[in-house]
């Protein structure tokens, strides 16, 4: 017989989620659980961390708004979450207390009513999807740097715009599955294909999810869409609809009950609680629509609406069970055999699928026979049949001597064909009717439960159902192309009305010559192959590339003794190193970016992944010199390198390196701040004025602070010496020391409005009086080095260079941390050094509004 299923292990977290809250005003907003962790979003932007058993265990702090959607990554390392202002966050989980929490932060739009709709992770945990309102789908890549948990880089890609708010994501391989408003798409991100599953469109929120079969011999893997009318259509890997599920009418029938814990020692309830009078009642059909569909288990279909929770038998079609005994349902979330449903109130409840004689024994392993009792009662021709054919429920003869005991004859009674039937198998036993059932383990743990819901490949074969595509460059238009199959009959597809915009499928394309325009090819042409070699005209070089196994990477190098034609034929030759081609798709991917002046990190950041810090040093190496063969200088090969390298690298990453690794980013600092015009001090030669803008100023920072809190101060003044413009960053740690008498020089000669300002805040009335020196001696051109704290003098040429501070700009900031009566006091101290137009009439009108 088909078993019979129900929801019980029934837990409220509410007690648990209160504790953390410390203001009533402060709501739980949206929720996601794994394998370790439950985690709240709240209204006022952090994040709580409870464990599976509702401890609470950490706080992460968030000033970007209220949190709307979050999501766990499969190995429980990051969180991506969205908040009301159009923010992307991703925190790195590290529940260590000496460790700072790293939440990186991009900004969704500039238009704050575009909101995150949904978030998916992929199994690796290097990336994520998520889709707005505005029916946009990205793909955000992260980074880790060899085996560190801190990330490199957060770059959001866009890969769809659909016509309407996205509702669910989901993929499988290289498989991506996109439900909006409207439609579904299935994409095939490897060959950067697109297809509208099903012609018909909706208007509504309709989810879809990939269903994989563990034995994919027996069960193919499938594809579920719920649809209008409490339809849910089945779809093959190919995005055609195989047929359709009405679960409207199958909906006719009485809600579940949940099995809850309880106490009781008594027998004798009223029957009214026992045997439920739901079947007599009239149930109508169903008109529900499915938001978000779930696997449970290897088997079931989960969704739910906001008034119930809804299992669904998809391989045979059938309503396992239905219960309306949450309020109002906002999310639901499948861990293993157990469902979480999180409430418009803030509340969580955890319920578990399992078999009716699943919890028959879980109750008689607990010793909860009254309890057990009941739910056989309930169910009794249930239980009456299985016990013909399950030799678990022998357990139950402890029930019916304990009955006994009791004198609980009329239950003992309403259960009797219940326990002839274990009699009955019992008796068939000791004669050797059966020696198959005699192996049968004993062990009932999980007996009947819905197993846990893992990902899995498909049966063995990975992708079975998706037949091998022909080799070739995949061009899409329009909608979508459809490669894998036959010309489809006209009318048989509808436009999928999408447009996608870049190339970031997991397996980018490897045609470096096709990301160009033709004019771009012929450019690229001349660069990799001199004039004086090229035999070839571009269209034959093109052809004779475009007729190369596709799975080659094109290899041109400079060399006199050979022909282009003979240097492309080499470029498919087997004896190049994979390292090589690494180093020649990396010049290929540089040029790119020059032609197309693109940010292309995100393509290189795969390659660069692969390495340590070590290796990729000599990686960088080899591809300068490739850079110089191809025309570049030493120097600018050099540059470009370490741009590629710290356009990738997190600053933060540097108190993690080994000390050749760090030398080897300071050297880079310095070349690429090299070349800038700097006024040296007569002493000791080092930087008065300067220009103060620098190229990775946040690098060059951490650099300072890693060397400063090492007490390597040469190394310090070694960078400053050749890059003056972070002096704003040893001005700050002098004022952490409480040195005035070095932070108002480097303040004054830096030139920077937003650091005086900074530094005002510091200061009192005493340090102002001695800035105004300072402030008077440098507008008469002498300048005090803070090095040898030798004064320089200066001529007025080279004083109005750069930038310095005017004696408004001067004392409107000295205005915002003094006094009327203090700043007024200085300037009637020093109005003999002052010129007499230097002070515009608003100063003073300040003051006397200041009082």
């Amino acid at each position: 017989m088909n078993d019979a299923y129900c929801l019980s292990n029934y837990i409220d977290f509410s007690q648990h989620l209160s504790q953390p809250l410390r203001h009533n005003r402060i709501k739980y907003t949206c929720f996601d659980i794994s394998d370790n962790y439950i985690i709240f979003g709240a209204s006022s932007g952090s994040l709580y961390f409870f464990n599976r058993n509702g401890k609470f265990m950490h706080l992460i702090p968030n000033k970007h708004g209220p949190v709307t959607h979050l999501s766990i990554s499969a190995n429980n390392k990051y969180v991506a979450f969205a908040t009301q202002r159009s923010l992307i966050c991703v925190y790195a989980v590290n529940l260590s207390a000496q460790a700072t929490p790293q939440v990186i932060v991009t900004h969704l739009s500039s238009d704050q009513s575009v909101q995150v709709s949904c978030i998916h992770w992929t199994p690796d945990e290097k990336q994520f999807y998520y889709g707005d309102t505005r029916g946009q789908v990205n793909l955000v890549l992260l980074s880790t740097f060899i085996g560190h948990s801190l990330m490199f880089n957060m770059s959001v890609h866009p890969l769809l715009y659909l016509d309407s708010t996205i509702v669910q994501i989901d993929d499988f391989e290289s498989l991506l599955l996109v439900s909006n408003s409207t439609k579904c798409i299935l994409c095939n991100t490897e060959y950067e294909e697109y297809k509208q599953i099903g012609n018909r469109p909706r208007d509504g929120a309709f989810g879809a999810c990939f269903f994989i079969s563990p034995h994919e011999s027996l069960q193919p893997s499938r594809i579920y869409c719920a649809r209008p009318g409490t339809r849910i259509w089945e779809v093959d890997f190919e995005g055609e609809v195989i047929q359709t599920h009405q679960f409207k009418s199958a909906l006719a029938i009485a809600p579940a009950k949940i099995h809850k814990p309880s106490e009781s020692e008594l027998f004798d309830v009223d029957v009214e609680e026992i045997e439920s009078n739901d079947e007599l009642l009239d149930y109508q059909p169903q008109q529900l629509q499915f938001a978000k569909l779930q696997r449970l288990g290897q088997d079931f279909l989960l969704a739910y609406t906001e008034l119930g929770l809804y299992v669904f038998d998809v391989r045979n079609s059938s309503v396992v069970l239905w219960c309306n005994q949450f309020e109002r349902i906002v999310d639901c979330r499948v861990a293993g055999a157990e469902i979480f449903v999180f409430t418009q109130t803030g509340s969580l409840y955890s319920v578990q699928l399992q078999t009716l004689q699943a919890h028959a024994i879980s109750l008689m392993q607990q010793s909860k026979l009254p309890q057990c009792a009941r739910l056989l009662r309930q169910h009794v021709k249930y239980f009456a049949d299985k016990a013909r054919e399950n030799y678990d429920l022998k357990l139950l003869n402890q029930l019916k001597q304990l009955l006994m005991e009791r004198r609980q004859y009329e239950l003992l009674n309403d259960l009797s064909v219940v326990f002839d039937a274990i009699g009955g198998q019992l008796d068939t036993q000791s004669s050797g009717g059966s020696s198959i059932t005699t192996e049968r383990s004993v062990s009932v743990s999980t007996t009947g439960v819905v197993g846990s819901c893992g990902g899995g490949g498909i049966g063995g074969s990975g992708t079975a159902n998706v037949s091998a595509p022909p080799k070739g460059v995949y061009v899409l238009e329009n909608a979508f192309c459809d490669n894998l199959k036959q010309a489809p009959k006209a009318g048989q597809f509808k436009d999928a009305l999408l447009t996608v915009t870049g190339k970031f499928g997991k397996n980018i394309i490897k045609y470096k010559f096709n990301i160009f325009a033709e004019e771009q090819q012929q450019q690229l042409v001349r660069e990799l192959i001199p004039d004086s070699e090229r035999s070839l005209p571009f269209k034959d070089i093109k052809a004779r590339y475009e007729s190369c196994d596709n799975d080659e990477e094109i290899v041109c190098r400079s060399s006199s003794s050979r022909s282009a034609a003979a240097r492309l034929a080499a470029s498919a030759a087997p004896h190049i190193s994979p390292e090589e081609k690494t180093i020649y798709n990396l010049y290929l991917i540089y040029k790119s970016s020059r032609y197309g002046r693109t940010n292309c990190v995100d393509r290189y950041r795969a390659v660069f992944d692969e390495y340590t810090a070590s290796e990729l040093i000599q990686l960088l190496a080899k591809l300068a010199q490739v850079m110089t063969e191809h025309g570049d200088s030493l120097e600018q090969a050099q540059r470009n390198c370490y741009e590629m390298y710290f356009d990738y690298l997190n600053p933060e990453l540097i108190w993690e390196m080994d000390d050749d690794t760090r030398d080897y980013i300071a050297s880079g600092f310095v070349l690429l701040n090299a070349g800038t015009e700097i006024l040296p001090c007569e002493s000791c030669n080092f930087p008065l004025r300067f220009d103060n803008t620098c190229h990775y100023h946040e690098l060059g920072a951490v650099l300072l602070r890693y060397f400063w809190s090492r007490n390597e101060q040469l190394k310090c003044f070694d960078v400053l010496q050749a890059v003056p413009s972070l002096l704003d960053v040893l001005a700050k740690f002098y004022l952490a020391e409480h040195n005035l008498d070095k932070v108002l020089p480097i303040v004054l000669n830096y030139g920077s409005e937003e650091l005086l300002q900074d530094v005002s805040r510091h200061l009192n009335v005493a340090a102002w009086a001695r800035c105004f020196e300072h402030f008077v001696d440098m507008q008469h051109g002498r300048l005090l080095c803070i090095n040898c704290e030798c004064v320089t003098s200066v001529e007025q040429e080279q004083l109005s260079r750069h930038f310095f501070y005017t004696w408004n700009c001067f004392l409107n900031i000295a205005l915002d941390h003094l006094s009327a009566t203090d700043t007024l006091a200085l300037i009637f101290k020093w109005s003999s050094y002052i010129p007499s137009d230097a002070i515009d009439r608003q100063i003073y009108t300040r003051c006397l509004l200041k009082g």
